[in-house]
């Protein structure tokens, strides 16, 4: 079936049951399959975001994001697991329904406490666990792993009422063999009857076994002494994952408070917790990470919410939030921005809530502060959530802050620049920029390609910038403006200059990527200056840089270059080709026309002259870099087909974008990849 759908109560076993099934299905062995997990966002809106991060799909500009994964997804065998549906029904039941009308290859198994309600879908209900079998066998697991000495032989009747007792529910059996620990099976079984008696009459249906869930839980919870209680409410408010210290930030009470919560005892407490499977404890990157399921999270939010703590904890999140993004701020624009961008990585789903938070109380100062540090992201690495923010920043932007609006301005504009859409950038500007201001004539000149003037708005922007304390802003306008202008209009002296100086920056104090970036620009420059020896010295520097995840690479068509001039032209098809799907994957169109200097002069000299013809015109019509490198870079292809285009078919359609001519460079790698068929015999 296109969609499958695990139902059952919280605790059920649905995600563990999901897991196994993908991780033992055909593409789930051949990694294809994929876990969308739900349980960090609480609007529907938001299933298409975390099921884009997960895939690494970006939202195409003429497309919704649902829209966009679909295309993305609809030629390919995948299995996507959707997890904890149902506190986002609607927005899981729309995703999950456009999955299985657009994309005929992939299958969807959703997990939830109710039916998506789509067509095609196929219910399958996880029953509970056989009390005097699996059910039985989990307890006797679990309590031998927090008591050696537990004797299942001589416990034997009483665990099997426990189990029937709860239902055969695997999350409440774990619950209660955690307990084994200072509590005996025939303790256990009076504990459980004390709580559950109310439950135990009348036929039982699904929203009646949640409730046995909820008794297990509030039962393991009254357990608990109070101060762990206290930390394990107050725990609810992570979004994500979470170490020792960001609990003691968040958990801990102030001097004056009595709720007996103490900086001391949090790593204690987190342990009690662990051993009372209360809380989860991951081998994280850097370090040991905590995390609530997600069923005792929903119990412990309401726990929290009943104390009146809640807004209490949400703005201690905010900003233990803010200083984390700070600290990693410090990590992006130095030598450890690898670092930096894996921590920003495990932050993200926290720093989401925080910040949904800040705009849900109004805060714009908050808002701003918790998304500035991180904002060059949005060009380094194309987290392109980070443009939502900004849209959200400027909403929240009273009339008289224009410095404010103008730099959230700034990384709106990315997003318009790269999806063409100068209508929606000029609707901004009008709502909420000043003409005048040095960053509004910086991002005009950006969007417009405006090379002749951008260098100037550049230099402009660029001292607004660091006047105002926007130091990496700043040097990200030194190689996005000043010397993407200079390298335009073909001022060589003046770029190798500046970017020489730049390099050298770099190389002593980082970040990697921008180096990188430096380097391919000079390289780039050589090129075009007709000094290619010196332009493979830059880049093979640049190679060597380590860029961390995510960073979209410049140098990839060079890599191909080589590859075709050694020969093996099957490689080289297959380097550019993975180019060309990394720029349409990563939302990034500026870089096509790199692809399309290697893609022509490759197709010329195999005389596929119609398809270098067609993506010649597009390169000659690209803007003032597209023009210059026609004229440089290509001159001999570009000779060929002025003298013999005539005698070709043009291939037909219209003039192509930067993105139609990145799939038309596709389609054609994947022909000349394809297998030729043997003869028949």
């Amino acid at each position: 079936s296109p969609v499958v759908t695990l139902v059952g109560p919280g605790g059920i076993g649905k995600t563990r049951l999901a897991l196994a099934a993908a991780q033992l299905s055909d593409v789930g062995r051949s990694g294809a399959a994929w876990l969308i997990d739900l349980t960090t966002i609480t609007v529907s809106s938001d299933v298409p975001r975390v099921a884009a991060d997960v895939l690494a799909i970006k939202e195409h500009p003429e497309r919704t994001l649902t829209q966009s994964v679909v295309v993305a997804l609809q030629s390919r065998p995948v299995l996507l697991v959707l997890d904890n549906c149902e506190h986002v029904i609607a927005g899981a039941a729309e995703f999950a329904h456009a999955i299985a009308q657009g994309c005929p290859l992939v299958r969807l198994l959703a997990t939830s406490r109710e039916a998506l309600g789509i067509d095609d879908e196929q219910l399958l209900p996880v029953a509970p666990l056989d009390p005097a079998g699996p059910a039985a066998e989990l307890f006797n697991e679990r309590a031998r792993a927090v008591c050696p000495t537990f004797d299942a032989a001589a416990s034997r009747d009483d665990v099997q009422e426990i189990c029937r007792r709860l239902d055969g529910i695997p999350l409440a059996i774990e619950l209660a063999a955690a307990r084994s620990r200072t509590l005996a099976p025939s303790e256990l079984v009076a504990r459980l009857g004390d709580r559950l008696r109310l439950l135990t009459g009348g036929r039982r249906t699904s929203a009646e076994r949640h409730r046995t869930l909820r008794a297990t839980i509030g039962w393991s919870y009254d357990l608990l002494t109070r101060p762990q209680q206290v930390l394990v409410r107050r725990l609810a408010i992570f979004a994500g994952g979470f170490d020792v210290a960001a609990a003691g930030s968040v958990a801990v009470e102030t001097p004056t408070g009595t709720d007996g919560v103490e900086l001391a005892a949090v790593d204690d407490l987190l342990g009690d917790l662990v051993e009372r499977s209360m809380l989860l404890v991951e081998a994280g990157r850097f370090g040991r990470r905590f995390r609530l399921l997600e069923t005792i999270r929903e119990f412990a939010a309401e726990q929290l919410s009943a104390a009146d703590d809640a807004v209490l904890m949400a703005g201690r999140h905010a900003r233990w939030c803010l200083d984390q993004v700070t600290g990693i701020h410090r990590l992006l624009v130095g030598p450890a921005e690898a670092e930096g961008v894996a921590r920003l990585a495990e932050l993200w789903p926290n720093l989401r809530a925080g910040f949904d938070w800040a705009c849900g109380t109004g805060d714009r100062a908050l808002a701003d502060a918790l998304v500035r540090p991180v904002v060059g992201e949005v060009n380094l690495r194309q987290q392109t959530e980070i443009g939502d923010w900004a849209e959200r920043i400027l909403a929240l932007t009273p009339p008289a802050d224009r410095d404010g609006a103008a730099f959230w301005l700034v990384c709106v504009t990315y997003r318009c620049k790269q999806g063409g859409d100068h209508d929606r950038y000029e609707s901004l500007v009008s709502r909420y920029g000043e003409p005048k201001h040095p960053l509004v004539r910086y991002t005009r000149a950006y969007v417009d390609d405006g090379s002749e003037g951008l260098t100037g708005c550049a230099l402009e922007a660029m001292a607004w910038l660091r006047g105002h304390g926007c130091d990496f802003a700043a040097e990200l306008a030194e190689t996005g403006g000043v010397a993407a202008g200079l390298m335009n209009t073909a001022r060589f002296p003046e770029l190798d200059a500046y970017v020489s100086a730049l390099a050298d920056r770099y190389r002593a104090q980082g970040p990697p990527t921008l180096l990188y970036v430096a380097l391919s620009m000079l390289g780039y420059s050589a090129l075009l200056q007709g000094k290619p020896d010196l332009a493979d010295r830059f880049f093979d520097e640049a190679f060597g840089v380590d860029v961390p995840e995510r960073t979209v690479s410049v140098n990839k068509p060079i890599e191909a270059r080589a590859a075709f001039r050694r020969g093996n032209r099957s490689a080289a098809f297959r380097i550019l080709r993975a180019y060309v799907d990394e720029l349409l994957e990563t939302d990034y169109p500026d870089l096509a026309t790199n692809a399309a200097v290697e893609f022509i002069n490759m197709m010329a000299t195999i005389d596929r002259l119609p398809a270098a013809a067609r993506v010649l015109d597009y390169l000659t019509r690209a803007g003032d870099f597209g023009a210059l490198a026609a004229r440089t870079l290509v001159p001999d292809a570009a000779t060929q087909v002025a003298e013999r285009i005539a005698d070709q078919d043009r291939s037909p359609g219209p003039r192509l974008d930067a993105r139609h001519a990145l799939k038309y460079m596709r389609d054609v790698l994947d022909e000349l990849e394809a297998p030729v068929p043997l003869p028949p015999v």
